[in-house]
């Protein structure tokens, strides 16, 4: 019976693959990738701006904020899980505390749409901001306090989430 035994160069070069594997593997295990220290600025005007096109309510944006409160994410859709004829507006904000803000806006059924924005949220006491009673939850699993409120066909909510 003849023994086969692999040439030389197949064994180096086999051997040279694995170490070739394990120092790759070395490497994406202990170098850390690379995290945004600061988040992305966006310019949500253009999203307002469609949406006051679009929206067959009084579109409401934020006025007076402090310039430490960064615009992160802005999205508009039209449709979608909503409902069909459903124009929905999101913009998120990065606190200086690093707290992630946001405010919800759509003509969507309000019950659904604020049970989802709120992720179940607990209900609180209403509370009243310039004149104006918004009703309050919390979902405490993820420290989330929201407000919300519908008028004139329009349903709002306001978030905070800690990150």
């Amino acid at each position: 019976m003849k023994r086969l035994i692999p040439p030389r160069g197949l064994v180096r070069g086999g051997l040279w693959a694995v170490a070739c594997l394990f120092a790759s593997a070395v490497i994406i295990v202990a170098v850390p990738m690379p995290h945004a220290v600061e988040p992305v600025t966006v310019n949500y005007q253009s999203d307002l701006a469609e949406l006051a096109q679009l929206a067959p309510y009084p579109v409401v944006s934020p006025q007076g904020l402090p310039e430490s409160w960064q615009p992160v994410s802005s999205l508009l859709t039209v449709g979608g899980a909503n409902g069909a004829s459903t124009v929905t507006w999101h913009l998120g904000y990065m606190t200086p505390s690093g707290t992630l803000a946001s405010l919800e806006e759509t003509n969507a059924r309000p019950a659904q749409f604020i049970r989802r924005m709120t992720n179940s949220g607990t209900p609180e006491q209403p509370v009243t901001l310039a004149r104006t009673i918004w009703n309050a939850s919390l979902t405490a699993s993820r420290g989330q306090r929201s407000l919300y409120r519908t008028a004139a066909g329009v349903t709002l909510v306001i978030t905070l989430l800690p990150v």
